[in-house]
């Protein structure tokens, strides 16, 4: 016997409106999530950090899927799959940062001010594979001050999604 899309083999005689993959019963179906994306941008406040651990971006512009906290700077997956963090930060001199993911360090940037004494962007990214869980944030290093800063004409900013 010859099936037609929609039809339903295993109930004879009737049809299903949903191919097999669409209906939920079978290997092939996919509940799709939703999105999952951040971009948050330092304080003007919080400029110059003297700490080591965690920077927090308290400024969120987006935080579709609820992962990225401003209390903790901290991104906890909320889905399984692969993402891309960015980290941009104006600098004045010396800076020291990192992308972690669950402690230990992803990729790392240090940046010192060239002899003109100008203001420059530091920027580091990078794919990770995540599971639900997971903790991803931008980590200060060094001994002494970090020189990133936020003015009214330079911005620094954390942002990840998912992809696909």
């Amino acid at each position: 016997m010859d099936y037609k899309r929609g039809d339903n083999p295993d109930k004879p005689g009737t049809t299903d409106p949903k191919p097999a993959a669409d209906r939920g019963d079978g290997p092939d179906d996919v509940t799709p999530e939703g999105p999952v994306a951040f971009t948050a941008k330092l304080e003007i406040c919080d400029s110059y950090p003297t700490h080591n651990g965690p920077l927090r971006f308290t400024n969120v512009l987006v935080n579709e899927g609820a992962g990225y906290s401003p209390g903790t700077g901290i991104f906890t997956c909320p889905q399984p799959g692969l993402y891309h963090f960015t980290v941009h930060a104006s600098t004045y001199g010396r800076a020291q940062f990192m992308i972690y993911k669950n402690g230990q360090k992803v990729v790392s940037a240090y940046h010192t001010t060239l002899d003109d004494k100008k203001s420059q962007m530091a920027s580091i990214g990078s794919v990770i594979q995540l599971s639900k869980g997971d903790e991803v944030w931008v980590d200060l290093w060094g001994a002494c001050r970090n020189a990133i800063f936020v003015s009214k004409d330079n911005d620094t900013v954390f942002l990840g999604f998912r992809l696909g």
